[in-house]
């Protein structure tokens, strides 16, 4: 015969319980900024790539399909949209196939607040986020910018900026802002 004898003292008791929580809620309450500023980062780090990823299909789509392709920046509604222009007018009309839209995340704006710019050679403050005219970039044919040189930038919450940049080959170049050393790297 299998008897069990249940133990009175099995259970945890109340400040064992209390004990318990109070060492979680410390635990949290030191790891809680350092996730913060993770996410952070990592939202500028995804927008930073997503766009970077998203202006290259434009490219490859202006070169295969023989049209203009534009990347149209909104930098109050931290979006953009993309599409081919058959007519070359800049703007998106009846039977030009749009190749996304897209939203920046909500940590992450067009924004060059407090940088200096342009990232290969800062000399003066960004005062516009999107340096193409009209807040339009376009890429021919041929895959190269028609307005030239341009910047995009994008800045965090936390002052944490990246900037996407044309050069005269039309090659895109990343960079990233260094907060403590006051340059793009």
């Amino acid at each position: 015969m299998n008897c069990k004898v249940m133990n009175k003292n099995s259970g945890l008791g109340l400040l064992e319980i209390v004990a318990g929580i109070a060492i979680i809620l410390v635990l949290s309450a030191l790891a809680f900024p350092r996730i913060g500023r993770y996410w952070q980062l990592y939202a500028l780090d995804s927008a930073t790539q997503m766009l970077s990823s998203n202006l290259e299909v434009a490219r490859y789509s202006a070169i295969s399909r023989k049209y203009n392709a534009v990347a149209q920046f909104y930098v109050g509604a931290s979006s953009y949209e993309i599409f081919e222009d058959k007519n070359g007018n800049g703007a998106r009309d009846s039977g030009e196939r749009s190749l996304g839209s897209y939203s920046l995340p909500r940590q992450v704006l067009f924004s060059g607040a407090s940088l200096l710019g342009p990232p290969a050679n800062p000399s003066s403050s960004v005062t516009d986020p999107i340096t193409f005219g009209s807040d339009r970039l376009t890429f021919n044919p041929a895959g190269k910018v028609n307005s030239g040189l341009g910047t995009i930038y994008l800045q965090n919450s936390a002052g944490d900026a990246a900037a996407l940049s044309f050069n005269m080959a039309s090659r895109l170049k990343i960079y990233r802002w260094s907060k403590t050393a006051q340059t793009w790297k």
